[in-house]
């Protein structure tokens, strides 16, 4: 086997599991670095029920990147990179194979 081969098999790899982890994190369209927790408190004064919203920090990887100017905070990013680099381990293999014929 090559390492071109060998390159692509790692990198099929690992887009499965960012795809493993973007399902784990809840199918993000956005990444997030923090969520929302609410809280219901009863009021003793008056007897009515509060919401108590509080941001904690979170992170989730989305398919996005949040900041537009840091791209490798998003899978698609690294799903990019590894497919790309799939498509020339390809290119590379065929080329190699051709010349042996």
């Amino acid at each position: 086997m090559s390492r071109w081969r060998i390159l692509q098999i790692g990198l099929f790899i690992v887009i499965l599991s960012l795809s493993g982890l973007w399902m784990n994190d809840g199918f993000q369209i956005f990444t997030k670095d923090k969520s929302e927790k609410v809280t219901l408190q009863k009021d003793d004064i008056f007897g009515t029920i509060i919401e108590k919203r509080e941001w904690v920090e979170d992170f989730q990887f989305g398919l996005l990147p949040d900041d537009p100017l840091q791209p490798f905070r998003s899978l698609s990013f690294y799903f990019v990179i590894a497919i790309l680099t799939i498509a020339i381990a390809q290119r590379k293999i065929s080329k190699s194979s051709k010349s042996l014929s």
